[in-house]
């Protein structure tokens, strides 16, 4: 290709489906190496924020084998097991019901 016409933007190399499945195919990164949270910070805050997020949150309690019902606050608790574990969550579904 002629320099003149030769234009960065137009150049996929390394964008094509192929290329992509390609380097999916070969892993040249460990992912079992500790990475940096992303993301930036508040500059307004006196103190950085300190709470971990989700993925650190899951790796937690992947690593210490026990189960963080806090990391789920605000999910609705769907299990069919409340005459084992107990009363589990309300019944918000039924209150929907049209009473005549």
């Amino acid at each position: 290709m002629d320099a003149d016409f030769a234009n960065s933007e137009q150049d996929e190399t390394g964008e094509q489906a192929q290329d992509v499945a390609n380097d999916a195919l070969v892993r040249s990164t460990d992912l079992t190496q500790e990475t940096e949270r992303g993301g930036s910070t508040d500059r307004t805050q006196v103190m950085p924020d300190d709470v971990p997020d989700l993925v650190e949150t899951m790796n937690a309690m992947v690593n210490s084998g026990r189960i963080d019902n806090g990391a789920f606050a605000g999910e609705p608790m769907m299990d069919d097991e409340e005459d084992i574990l107990g009363f589990t969550d309300s019944d918000d579904d039924e209150d929907d019901v049209r009473r005549e």
